[in-house]
């Protein structure tokens, strides 16, 4: 293997693992939730409580993150019609309060 020079003046040999593999990427989220409580949900912020208002009024207290996000474009979710206002998509919304909704015990993945 070649050398190379760094930016000091030394010499080094780079160390390469031509079977590198990336490790996988984030948990998407995808999968069925379920609303386990609303017991204190009044406590969270407004968004996470978009997302315990939508699956409330959810079959079975259930969905999917695609029914709860809506279509790749956010279109047709369930957060849309329980009124979340924001300028970011339902994706995101959910995808960034999911760990903590699960951790205190308000939702689950089925």
């Amino acid at each position: 293997m070649d050398k190379i020079q760094n930016q000091k003046g030394g010499v080094k040999t780079p160390k390469i693992n031509v079977n590198f593999k990336a490790s996988p990427s984030r948990s998407s989220g995808s999968g069925t939730y379920r609303l386990i409580t609303t017991e204190g949900a009044n406590t969270l912020a407004p968004q996470a409580q978009k997302i315990i208002e939508a699956l409330a009024n959810s079959k079975d207290f259930t969905a999917t993150t695609e029914e709860l996000c809506g279509n790749a474009s956010g279109l047709k979710s369930k957060l849309d019609e329980v009124g979340l206002e924001t300028s970011q998509t339902p994706k995101a919304i959910f995808s960034h309060y999911r760990k903590d909704l699960i951790t205190k015990g308000y939702i689950e993945l089925i």
